[in-house]
């Protein structure tokens, strides 16, 4: 059975690849970068050769990977293409002979063999004699295998709580924490390193309780057979493959009730007569309304609320670590927080599916399309600003030095302009269908239409940073200026100077839009929105 599933997933891997360019496009970049990941991570545990806390190191490292793994479906969702449990539901296949090939098909992969070959840096850097290097493959593959099951379930978990509105709720609440502690790790951690304030020395308390978790067993499992101690180092593996079984029994047991529990968000609901509160301000203000109950009530708008929060504050982290608490840094903050709010609501069609037919059919002329851009711009224009730039001046209030939020306000304001004009732009330049999975909580794009979503991300980011560029600039220059100064004439010209561009993005995707509505609505048909 597995081998049947690695052959499936092989099978639609090359079947997508012949499908499109954009597909080839991405599948050849996450393969450079799954392999720079090997490298990198190759070269890091091997260099961990003769130092005292090489074992300490390696146990973060290893635990690292985990969260990574942990965290990299919940927000990337499906990124690897895993098979999908819901597509063979019909079949008559047993649970515990699906879950096996399933696990088999999600090791098959650049990036699952990325994973062991970077982590096999510890065969030179930990491992010492035949002993120490036979435990180390052993636990590299263990520790591969744990995370593949840790992944898997946690996925698979959250789609069963999605499916209801509670369960939609918790799940969106559960996703933030976990991202906020990801930011940290790779955002903090490093930065703090290269400045000094963490050695190698530092994680030697972390250790002290690290070395128990299922990551620290495998590290130290080398160590021991390295050391000569044989039976210490295969009870560190028994107890990782203990815990790597009971994450299978868990996935086991998570997959079956998904497979087997009616979907209740397909059953009928009570359809209330109120009045949308802007609808009499014609198509866009209904827009507006519409799309502002599904900020409020959407737990999917949740998320990306809290993510934009989480990034904006994790690009500054260095400035509340470190000692030079260099105002850039925080701008940079606002001009990513900005960039985020129209990454995540490109793509309107896609992300809407089906109903954006309906939609459409409203959408004839360009001054109904400008309606339709401005008014969920407006929406996300009165969440977003005061979002990013209260993160702004609460990062600046904890660096201590409050005077740096009157800077970056004027930059988050003149960019978020810019990002929603590129989102509207997107929308019909780079339409793609969207998809959700059995075992993912959140629409990802469509098989072979990643490079969409990746061209998307860097395209916002860099228009939004060359947008924003003379508001910093102008930040800058009266940063020595009166508080009046700013306050009076900066912040308003680019609050202006954003609404400007955002209204230059709305023009030119309508009139770009026009013609391409027979497109867009075959987008959104084939977006599976369940």
């Amino acid at each position: 059975m597995a081998r049947l599933f690695v052959q499936l997933k092989l099978r639609l891997l090359v079947n997508a690849l012949r499908s499109s360019n954009a597909a080839r496009i991405t599948f050849l970049i996450s393969t450079i970068f799954a392999a720079a990941l090997a490298f990198f991570t190759f070269l890091v545990l091997a260099s961990l050769s003769g130092k005292s806390t090489s074992a300490d190191l390696t146990a973060v490292i290893f635990t690292v990977f985990a969260f990574g793994w942990l965290i990299a479906p919940i927000m990337v969702f499906g990124v690897d293409s895993t098979l999908d449990p819901s597509v063979l539901a019909l079949y008559p296949l047993r649970t515990r002979k699906l879950v096996t090939g399933l696990l088999a098909a999600s090791a098959t992969g650049a990036w699952p063999l990325a994973n062991m070959i970077g982590l096999l840096g510890v065969t030179v850097g930990l491992a010492h004699g035949a002993l120490g290097l036979a435990v180390a493959v052993v636990a590299v593959a263990l520790q591969v295998l744990f995370c593949i099951a840790l992944s898997r379930f946690v996925t698979t978990s959250l789609a069963g709580l999605l499916r209801s509105r509670r369960g939609r709720d918790l799940a969106a609440f559960l996703v933030i924490p976990l991202f906020a502690l990801y930011e940290f790790f790779t955002q903090v951690v490093p930065r703090a390193a290269a400045e000094g304030k963490i050695t190698a020395a530092s994680f030697t308390g972390f250790d002290a309780w690290m070395r128990w978790l299922p990551p620290g067993l495998a590290a130290h499992s080398i160590q021991d057979a390295s050391d000569g101690r044989p039976g210490v180092a295969f009870a560190r593996l028994a107890a990782l493959a203990a815990a790597t079984a009971v994450l299978g029994w868990l996935w086991v047991f998570a997959l079956d009730r998904a497979l087997v529990t009616a979907d209740t968000t397909t059953q009928s609901a009570r359809v209330r007569g109120a009045k949308l509160p802007l609808a009499g301000l014609g198509l866009r203000g209904a827009v507006a309304s519409r799309f502002w109950l599904y900020q409020r009530r959407e737990p999917a708008s949740l998320v990306y609320w809290a993510v934009v929060a989480v990034i904006t504050a994790a690009v500054s982290a260095s400035s509340i670590l470190g000692k030079q608490h260099h105002p850039a840094v925080i701008l940079g903050s606002a001009i990513f927080g900005a960039a985020f709010v129209g990454i995540f609501h490109a793509n309107s069609a896609g992300l809407t599916g089906p109903p954006f037919v309906l939609e459409g059919m409203a959408l004839a002329r360009v001054r109904d399309l400008r309606a339709y851009f401005s008014g969920q711009n407006i929406v996300l224009g009165v969440i977003g600003a005061p979002l990013v730039v209260a993160v702004c001046f609460a990062l600046a209030a904890a660096a201590g030095r409050p005077g740096i939020g009157l800077e970056a306000a004027p930059v988050a304001l003149a960019g978020l302009g810019a990002a929603l004009g590129l989102s509207n732009v997107f929308t019909v330049v780079l339409p793609h269908p969207m998809a959700k999975r059995a075992s993912s909580p959140m629409l990802v794009p469509a098989q072979g239409y990643g490079g969409y979503r990746l061209g998307i991300t860097f395209g916002t980011l860099a228009g939004t940073a060359a947008a924003a560029a003379p508001v910093i600039v102008a930040a800058a220059l009266t940063a020595a200026d009166p508080v009046t100064v700013r306050v009076g004439v900066l912040l308003p010209c680019s609050a202006l100077y954003g609404f400007a561009l955002a209204f230059a993005g709305v023009r030119l995707a309508a009139a770009a839009g026009v013609g391409k509505m027979p497109e867009l609505c075959q987008v959104a048909l084939r977006s599976a929105m369940s």
